[in-house]
């Protein structure tokens, strides 16, 4: 009679070792396969491959955008975000979603524009004058 057993790593008690950081070269095939897989969106206008394991897709500051950003995180299981910011340049959007591709943390943003009189209620921003929070 044959006897069948699952192999549970749990059970073991060894632990698997950490896998070692993807060499540069990689991280570019791993950027050049994303996009493959994104040809039929709308794709960024700037990429950044960084060996800290991380892709860094940039759009342009167009409201387009957004919806480019939201077809990004349905295609790869992201989550849009939306956050105000402020700097130098005045006020915008800042839209962007994070997620894993094949292990690599990828992430797509774009600054939009501000909508018209929009205003900034940091307390302690740098750019409006505010004074300074204690």
């Amino acid at each position: 009679m044959t006897t069948i057993s699952s192999y549970d790593p749990k059970d073991s008690g060894a632990t698997l070792p950490e896998l070692p950081p993807l060499p540069i070269g990689s991280l570019v095939v791993g950027a050049l396969n994303l996009l493959d897989e994104a040809a039929d969106l709308a794709q960024p206008r700037h990429l950044t491959v960084c060996d800290a394991q991380a892709i860094v897709c940039q759009f342009d500051e167009n409201p387009a955008s957004l919806r480019a950003i939201t077809r990004w995180a349905l295609r790869f299981g992201g989550v849009l975000i939306t956050q105000p910011h402020h700097d130098h340049n005045g006020m915008a959007n800042y839209c962007h979603t994070e997620f894993p591709y094949y292990g690599v943390a990828v992430t797509a943003y774009a600054f939009l524009p501000a909508p018209p009189g929009a205003t900034c209620s940091d307390p302690g921003c740098d750019y409006c004058g505010h004074p300074a929070a204690p």
